[in-house]
């Protein structure tokens, strides 16, 4: 087992405020993702918002900022990736980049339309869109991929041994409002399993709040399971360990990083970053991660 540790310095890459003062200057972004686009350049995509906070009505538009390289100071800001499609699309939470064979997919949170949706363990729809660029995305014609109880979101796509696998945070089910993480499995990115849980936290909420964010890392034949404790405490992230993708036990505890729905970025075996925003930061950060 190796445990990951923050060992840099955390550089601010990325202020919404700095390109929107003018509308306001409490700007927000929230979980989101980093990829490398064919113009050998790195992109990040998330939520962004402002205050006073409200998800359901003020989290409607994906950000979209690039690199020239990884360790870049200051990313560009460009045009929003997504806007939510009146009557269709109540929020868009979340993204997560997964990228195979010169196409980049995303796959995204539209919410729930109904009016008290955000009251009780709603289902959420989980969606997805295809681009070539990274610039100009196409959403998949038969969205929502599928849908599940507890605001489902935050989701996290990987490849391993021939299977594709889809995290993300749910409620434990429809009445037992435990937050926590399930996966489903597919073929092809488009037909998916149903779902199992693979980890559980007690704290419980219509949100799953307790098991947000989730992020997998497979390392040395081990996998290591990210997930943002923001009910017990915003900006703490716990890691656990196991050797089956599809169950991560509550006892297998790695450590806790100080961060609020986190990403980890590996650019080669000896170099990697991990991110860190929320609600309560003015933006995106990024410091430099070791594995020991």
């Amino acid at each position: 087992m190796e445990t990951p540790e923050i060992s840099g310095e955390w550089q601010h890459i990325f202020n919404p405020n700095d390109t929107r003062s003018e509308i306001d200057t409490t700007w927000y972004t929230n979980d989101h993702s980093f990829a490398k686009g064919p113009d050998g350049k790195w992109h990040a995509y998330g939520i962004i918002g402002h205050k006073p906070i409200n998800p359901w009505t003020g989290e409607n538009k994906l950000f979209h900022i690039s690199a020239d390289s990884i360790s870049q100071l200051t990313w560009e800001d460009h045009d929003y990736a997504l806007k939510a499609k009146p009557g269709v699309e109540r929020v868009l939470w979340a993204p997560h980049i997964y990228q195979e064979d010169d196409k980049s997919h995303m796959f995204y949170n539209i919410g729930n339309l109904q009016e008290k949706a955000p009251y009780y363990a709603s289902w959420g729809q989980l969606c997805m869109a295809e681009s070539d660029d990274m610039f100009n995305w196409k959403r998949h014609e038969f969205n929502p991929l599928f849908s599940d109880p507890g605001h489902a979101r935050d989701s996290f796509v990987f490849k391993d041994n021939g299977i594709y696998y889809f995290y993300y945070t749910r409620t434990f089910n429809e009445v037992d409002t435990r937050s926590s993480v399930a996966v489903r499995t597919s073929p092809d990115l488009k037909h998916w399993s149903g779902p199992k849980i693979v980890h559980t936290q007690p704290y419980e909420a219509d949100w799953a709040g307790d098991a947000e964010s989730p992020f997998i890392v497979k390392r040395n034949g081990l996998y290591y399971l990210f997930v943002c404790r923001a009910l017990t405490d915003y900006n703490e992230t716990h890691v656990y360990w196991s050797k089956d993708p599809l169950n991560f036990p509550i006892e297998n505890l790695v450590t806790s990083l100080p961060l609020h729905a986190p990403e980890v970025i590996k650019v080669n075996e000896s170099e990697w970053y991990i991110s860190n925003t929320g609600w309560d930061k003015k933006g995106l950060y990024l410091a430099k991660m070791k594995w020991k």
